[in-house]
């Protein structure tokens, strides 16, 4: 888990090009899922996915002061990977900034809710698998964030750093590339779950470039 209170410390960031995949995470400490199910598990999250996904946490940054973010809002202490602690807050100014500065480099729309951007390690907007966290537990697809974010992990596992699997796109000429990729991912999920996923109301696939 990584911060991101711009888009383009995202960007930035991957310019590292090690081959990992990236997600955008959404997920405010003001929503239900952000708070109860996020926050708590960012440690975690960031010992898991290892070298194989960076998960980016719009609006959330490290080692902040009052004097520069004055709306910083402390969310405690997060350990990573080489036993460092750092200090993580969230801005709800700069998560609006995020928010507008993504959706004026793509086509994405924010829907308000927590949601997920998962995209290739050379961070191509046309290829984004869109997932909307709220929408998918509201309906009964997920009990809980954590069958999804552990799905992820374990595919960007499995696929390691082989760049065609992070391919999801559905458009003209590569939709069953994008159906194929989507399917293994969904088959990490329990069996009763796959069923109740719902094309553009839980998930979309598609070019949000500009």
């Amino acid at each position: 888990m990584l911060e991101a209170p711009k888009l383009e410390h995202v960007l930035a960031h991957r310019q590292r090009k090690d081959g990992a995949a990236c997600c955008i995470v959404l997920a405010p400490p003001f929503s239900k899922i952000g708070k109860d199910e996020v926050i708590p598990r960012i440690g975690y999250l960031d010992n898991r996915s290892a070298h194989y996904i960076h998960f980016y946490c719009a609006g959330y940054g490290g080692y902040w002061h009052p004097s520069c973010i004055p709306d910083m809002q402390d969310i405690g202490k997060v350990k990573y990977e080489n036993k460092t602690m750092i200090p993580w807050a969230f801005s709800q100014k700069l998560f609006g900034e995020f928010v507008s500065q993504l959706e004026s480099a793509t086509t994405w729309r924010y829907s308000g809710n927590t949601e997920l951007i998962l995209l290739d390690p050379q961070v191509d907007f046309s290829n984004a698998l869109v997932l909307d966290l709220d929408a998918m537990i509201r309906d009964g697809g997920i009990q809980h964030s954590a069958k999804l974010f552990e799905a992820i992990i374990r595919y960007c596992r499995e696929y390691g750093r082989n760049l065609s699997a992070y391919h999801f796109s559905d458009l003209q000429g590569t939709r069953e590339a994008g159906k194929a990729t989507l399917e293994a991912l969904l088959t990490l999920l329990p069996k009763p779950v796959q069923g109740l996923w719902q094309r553009g109301h839980h998930y979309a696939i598609k070019d949000i470039a500009a």
